[in-house]
């Protein structure tokens, strides 16, 4: 199956300018499914967070991001004559109450997508800076892994997965702004 924002395409992504016409392939092989980028896209291709150059195995629940489109894989029937389903997972702004969007934008306002080692705000950062209680960022932090659908990652992954999904769905606007708010100079 071939994903881009063509016509042509077996998946079709026409919203999202950032997706390329022919941006990636899924493919079965071997009796496993994988997303195939061979420099075909101009934005890349990433599962899980992780860029991929050539091709990667996906597994049910990987994360496929294209440009700023966000799909959630399932290969709900393993066997060759099943069809597979790909939804699309996009949390909205509404989703969340605004002491959660106050969290989330403090959480995302250290991180760097483009930088190797950046990480998002720690829970102390952010009561520290919103004045709370770390027990209350902690409650709402649980609340939006579960919105964003991340809870299920391995702890030290939920962080920054919940940032770039907050990102890449458009519920963080304007990330590069949002640090610039609390520079000093």
């Amino acid at each position: 199956m071939t994903i881009g924002r063509s016509e042509a395409a077996d998946i079709t992504v026409k919203a999202d300018a950032t997706v390329s016409r022919l941006h990636a392939i899924i493919e079965r092989v071997g009796g496993c499914w994988i997303v195939i980028d061979n420099g075909l896209s101009t934005n890349g291709t990433f599962v899980n967070g992780e860029r991929i150059g050539g091709f990667r195995k996906l597994n049910t629940g990987d994360s496929v991001r294209l440009g700023q489109s966000v799909f959630v894989f399932t290969d709900d029937h393993p066997s060759d004559d099943e069809k597979t389903i790909v939804q699309v997972s996009l949390p909205t702004r509404n989703a969340l109450t605004d002491a959660q969007y106050l969290i989330l934008e403090a959480l995302c306002r250290p991180y760097d997508m483009q930088a190797t080692f950046t990480y998002p705000a720690s829970n102390w950062q952010i009561a520290h800076e919103l004045c709370l209680s770390v027990a209350t960022v902690k409650t709402h932090m649980r609340a939006l892994f579960k919105i964003f659908n991340v809870e299920a990652l391995p702890p030290n992954q939920k962080r920054v997965f919940l940032v770039e999904r907050a990102i890449e769905s458009g519920v963080i606007v304007n990330h590069d702004r949002v640090g610039l708010r609390h520079e000093v100079r």
